[in-house]
């Protein structure tokens, strides 16, 4: 019976290894693939829409707010007597028609069309800024489902390989080699590892719920088999030198010219408004030598006078100096952050890689190594149980282990292509 087992175990545990080598092998070729998860997200993203909308809303409105108001119209009687209201019995009774054009400020209306102009650069900004979280978001997300199902894998082969040494172990028990505290310690693994791979498949549930809600049903596709490849991210300093031009930095500058606008057209309530009255005054009657009254034409020019400004011209002007300053702190700020942020995912990057490196070259196939002298030793009787199943659980946890730096690496390079501002 030892023979045997010892004959059949060996086979049994390489070809648990040879599967956990294969990698991801049961996800269709013909799978969900990142690029198409972010073309999806791109495309159904109502607020993405919404923010184009408001543009497209706010540029019809520029080009009203830059034209003189509408001409208003007057009709009616002048100097119509009371006593017999005819029209014709005095000089002075006219039926009047006129026009009124009025003339706003300086140039207020040049100045709130090339304001709301920069609302709509501000809007387009803010559309590319959209567009570059959609995407992060979407990459993070794709990236936890694989991660997800990377570690599912791993442990499924783990669930293979625990359930394997729990068979040995209870035929080794049987013929008088192991204990029963080894029985039940292998048992115990093996449930752990179990109880472990139900919650990575909520986790992985969880995930494609999140990234639903972007791209909707397709995020319950399989996806592409390969590990979701992201372009090593531009240098720490190429990032910075370029901040100011990120699109959200972008849609802070464009609201600061925006406000500075504002703060020349309440300038502009310094000077005064013009209003231009025409008129026309149409007589009936007679004059005392029998000739026609003649018809009366009327020019008027209207001029506001702002002579009391300190309660209402230099009130305005105060507060809209006061509102471009704040609007210039929040932009500061924001850069602000967004530096910190590079430097920060810039670092974490480098040690990441190198982290990567280590786990590839050096600890994944020592820890193989380790695993397999470990069962070749309790085979032997060299060996016990508890050294051999420290060994497996090492193993499987630095292959988790390498599989969580993989996403980070990931997510870190998604969060860096975030701050260059380029789709990538």
């Amino acid at each position: 019976m030892y023979q045997y087992l010892a004959k059949k175990a060996p086979f049994r545990v390489t070809a648990v290894t040879l599967l956990m080598l294969a990698g991801i092998s049961d996800i269709s070729a013909s799978g969900l693939t990142l690029a198409e998860a972010e073309q999806l997200a791109l495309k159904n993203d109502h607020s993405l829409l919404a923010i184009k909308a408001r543009s497209e809303s706010m540029s019809e409105l520029s080009v009203a707010a830059g034209r003189l108001p509408d001409p208003q119209v007057k009709l009616g009687f002048a100097n119509l007597p009371t006593d017999t209201f005819n029209f014709g019995q005095e000089a002075m009774t006219q039926a009047v028609i006129g026009i009124r054009q009025t003339f706003q400020r300086g140039q207020t209306r040049a100045l709130t069309s090339e304001r709301i102009n920069e609302s709509v650069a501000r809007n387009n900004a803010e559309a590319e800024d959209r567009q570059e979280k959609v995407l992060l978001a979407v990459r993070e997300e794709f990236t936890r489902i694989y991660l997800h199902q990377k570690r599912r894998h791993i442990l499924e082969q783990s669930v293979l390989v625990f359930r394997d040494l729990a068979e040995i172990t209870r035929d080794y028990y049987a013929t008088g080699r192991a204990h029963q505290q080894d029985v039940v310690q292998a048992q115990l693994e093996l449930s752990r590892v179990e109880e472990r791979l139900v919650r990575i498949g909520q986790q992985e549930d969880e995930a494609r719920a999140r990234l639903a809600g972007w791209i909707d049903a397709d995020a319950y596709r399989e996806l592409d088999p390969d590990w979701p490849q992201l372009s090593q991210p531009q240098s720490e300093q190429e990032i910075i030198d370029k901040l100011l031009d990120h699109p959200r930095l972008r849609a802070w500058n464009h609201e600061i010219t925006r406000s500075r606008k504002t703060e020349d057209i309440a300038r502009q309530a310094y000077k005064p408004g013009f209003a231009v009255d025409l008129a026309y005054g149409a007589r009936s009657g007679q004059n005392l030598d029998g000739s026609n009254r003649s018809d009366m034409l009327s020019v008027f020019l209207t001029m506001d006078v702002p002579l009391f400004t300190k309660n209402r011209q230099d009130r305005v002007l105060a507060s809209s100096i006061a509102n471009t300053s704040a609007t210039e702190f929040a932009r500061d700020d924001i850069y602000r952050s967004m530096k910190a942020a590079v430097h920060e995912h810039s670092a974490t990057l480098a040690r990441q890689q190198e982290r990567l490196a280590l786990y590839e070259e050096y600890l994944l196939p020592q820890a193989a190594f380790n695993a397999e002298t470990a069962f070749a030793a309790y085979q032997d009787a060299i060996g016990d149980l508890t050294t051999l199943m420290r060994a497996r659980i090492g193993e499987y946890e630095l292959k988790l282990s390498h599989a969580d730096l993989q996403a980070d690496e990931t997510l870190t390079r998604a969060r860096l292509h975030y701050l260059q501002g380029e789709h990538s």
